[in-house]
């Protein structure tokens, strides 16, 4: 099941189309990028999949200039299976159409450019700009029914604390029908944009803000979260970067820190905030459960409430389908129950072997990751350490049992 050349071909419109940037020849390389981490995407989602088994995903990409991406080829198709699973295989081609059609001639600031998920890290993130004094656009995609409110909420408190000048830009994701429920390559396509809105500022700074826990993705008893923000990932991101002599680099501030940490050391208009961010994967991956709202009971909404206990944080949250004080027994939806058990003895296990001083064995970390930082290791053992401690002060708070 092949995606249409036309919708390949004007995918990079389609994405932009919020983008200012002029008709310049040097323009053309982060169109083609866009267009490369895009098709990345939409394969993913618009081919099926069967159970938990790798898809072979044979993709011909029209580019401006296929010739220049040709290098970097394989590099990219390795990047793109280590984050999915699957086994790439991509061709470029000639793109004939007019490519800068319909663009939005203007001037550009200098300003970098962070990532805007609408998640709790990504509102940290932005509370570290603005302490920091980092100037900044924030590009995101655009979610669906109620995280849409919430982002439109966040974006305009964004508006507020920032200078005139910041992009604060929510785009709509390609419109394609599901045919897999994965979020696997979307941060492909998330960081390609940012990268593309840099390259238009003439700024070389990319923002990345996610927690160090589960970027490492600890594969546990056979589970593992996600890659997105995997140290290996954004080392193969940069290294295409750098490859296709993009003076752009993505930075990960938070490598080394815990989700409450970074939640902790907002201010208090920042805390009021988070009530208006959005963690839950549930609604994004199992479409047919019958919450609203966050359900409480996911990786991510466990993470999220382990993190925001850990600190005595519980009054800036939201309310979940199952919130804090929630027992295993107060749950009478099966599937719920057996995710909650399930999604504990996760952290439990992972609890476990930090404490055990095991967890290493199950974290695929190495130097070249690091790209310089020498004492990452001691980092890491001081960052999941410190997580441990979050998980005990959660338990003694919320024993679900």
């Amino acid at each position: 099941m092949a995606l249409e050349y036309k919708f390949l071909a004007n995918l990079h419109k389609d994405l932009l189309k919020d983008f200012s940037y002029n008709d310049e020849e040097s323009n053309l390389i982060p169109l083609d990028f866009v267009t490369i981490m895009g098709s990345i995407y939409c394969a993913d989602i618009y081919e099926s999949k069967v159970g938990d088994r790798p898809r072979t995903i044979n993709l011909d990409i029209p580019l401006f200039r296929p010739n220049i991406w040709e290098n970097a080829k394989r590099d990219i198709e390795q990047l793109a299976n280590w984050v999915s699973g699957d086994e790439y295989n991509l061709s470029f081609y000639e793109n004939k159409l007019e490519p800068f059609e319909n663009i939005t001639l203007s001037i550009n600031s200098d300003l970098n450019t962070t990532l805007f998920s609408g998640g709790l890290d990504s509102l940290s993130g932005a509370f570290f700009n603005y302490k920091n004094g980092v100037k900044s656009d924030y590009i995101g995609f655009i979610n669906k029914n109620e995280e849409a409110t919430r982002q439109r909420k966040i974006a305009e408190f964004y508006r507020k604390i920032n200078s005139a000048e910041s992009k604060i830009l929510l785009i709509d994701k390609p419109n394609l029908r599901k045919n897999t429920y994965t979020q696997a390559t979307r941060s492909l396509l998330y960081m390609a944009l940012a990268v593309a809105n840099a390259f238009f500022n003439n700024s070389n700074e990319v923002y990345l803000y996610e927690n160090g826990i589960l970027s490492l993705n600890p594969e546990i008893s056979g589970r593992f979260t996600t890659k997105t923000t995997h140290p290996k990932t954004i080392y193969m991101y940069n290294n295409i970067l750098f490859n296709q002599n993009f003076d752009i680099k993505i930075n990960h501030p938070f490598m080394f820190e815990t989700k409450g940490q970074i939640i902790d050391n907002m201010d208090k208009n920042f805390k009021s905030q988070i009530k208006y961010t959005f963690t839950c994967g549930q609604s994004r991956t199992h479409p047919e459960r019958i919450h609203k709202g966050q359900c409480g009971i996911c990786i991510p909404c466990l993470l999220r409430k382990i993190s925001i206990a850990a600190y005595d944080n519980e009054e800036y949250d939201d309310k979940y389908y199952y919130d804090y004080n929630i027992k295993y027994s107060d749950i009478t939806e099966i599937v719920y129950r057996k995710d909650y058990e399930s999604n504990i003895q996760y952290f439990m296990d992972y609890f476990y072997l930090i404490r055990e001083k095991r967890i290493h064995l199950e974290m695929d970390v190495k130097k070249e990751y690091y790209q310089g930082i020498e004492d990452y290791l001691i980092r890491n053992k001081q960052m999941l350490e410190k997580f441990s401690n979050e998980f005990e002060r959660f338990l003694n708070k919320y024993d679900p049992n």
